[in-house]
């Protein structure tokens, strides 16, 4: 209906301007699974999911998985 009024629909915003993606991986990892365990439910490498979790410790200037996880909670990111 948005685009008929030629309104583009809003995004979700997603804080600490994390991609969709780093939200993805931090919701994960905020349930304790490891990189390996994340990047089967994903279908990427755990390797790539490192690199998603350096991004998500940058933006949210946290720097472990403990923080990370308060993170997502504060956000209300976690269900």
């Amino acid at each position: 209906m948005l685009r008929a009024a030629g309104r583009r629909p809003s995004r979700p915003r997603r804080p600490a301007g994390l991609t969709a993606r780093e939200v993805e991986v931090l919701r994960l990892a905020a349930r304790g699974m490891t990189n390996h365990q994340i990047g089967a439910e994903l279908s990427i490498s755990s390797r790539t999911v490192g690199h998603h979790l350096g991004h998500i410790y940058d933006k949210t200037g946290r720097r472990t998985r403990a923080g990370v996880a308060v993170f997502a909670m504060e956000q209300r990111l976690l269900p």
